[in-house]
């Protein structure tokens, strides 16, 4: 990705973050557990939290529905972003065969995937929204010997798709991982302020922060 695009990306993510008003409510916290494999951190995550009561309602209304997370890695003391992840959820019902048709888009720094995935009821796909596992927040060492944080922002049907599909270009580009520098670390910051902290009118928005840790609560497998 080119200047010119990540110029662009910082642009939007300013405009939108510019005009949406800012949650005053201090994030919740979420069940989540931490683990290295192959020198790369990996999250698990209950995201039920996020998801209320009347979901079953919005997804079974035959229209595509959508759900995005986006988890960033926060250092404690600086507020300095060290990875992105996103993950989309695209979500169809189909009123014939009576079942979900479910897109999931995953993007990391390591590479976008993408899988399709069919749910015969309610209950089984809920299970599988909840739980969120093997995330990866980029490698072990980026650590150090500081204390870290991760925020969590789970959005039902968001309202810019553009910031959604920007989103997914920019964690996708390895310029993105925990070596950026100068520019890119810049609007990497933007977008977290804007994905993690910012609440579009008209939304619904969740927001979650983890206790704080360090490399040595890390379990490495």
């Amino acid at each position: 990705m080119n200047l010119r695009a990540l110029a662009r990306i910082a642009a939007l993510a300013c405009a939108l973050a510019g005009a949406a008003a800012l949650a005053h409510e201090v994030p919740a916290s979420l069940p989540m557990t931490l683990e290295a494999r192959n020198g790369r951190l990996r999250a698990h995550l209950d995201l039920s939290p996020a998801f209320p009561p009347d979901l079953a309602r919005q997804v079974g209304n035959g229209l595509t529905n959508v759900i995005a997370v986006h988890l960033a890695l926060v250092s404690q003391a600086s507020d300095e972003v060290s990875a992105l992840y996103s993950r989309e959820i695209d979500i169809l019902y189909d009123v014939w065969d009576e079942a979900y048709r479910v897109t999931v888009k995953d993007v990391d720094a390591d590479r976008p995937r993408s899988q399709t995935l069919t749910f015969q009821n309610y209950r089984s796909l809920r299970s599988y929204l909840s739980e969120l596992r093997q995330t990866d927040l980029g490698p072990l060492s980026a650590l150090g010997t500081g204390s870290w944080i991760v925020q969590t922002r789970v959005e039902v049907n968001p309202i810019s798709k553009e910031l959604l599909e920007r989103t997914r270009e920019f964690i996708a580009n390895p310029a993105s991982g925990s070596r950026v520098s100068g520019s890119s670390r810049s609007v990497l910051g933007v977008m977290a302020s804007y994905l993690l902290r910012g609440s579009d009118s008209g939304a619904e928005v969740h927001r979650f922060r983890s206790a704080p840790f360090t490399v040595r609560e890390v379990t490495v497998r």
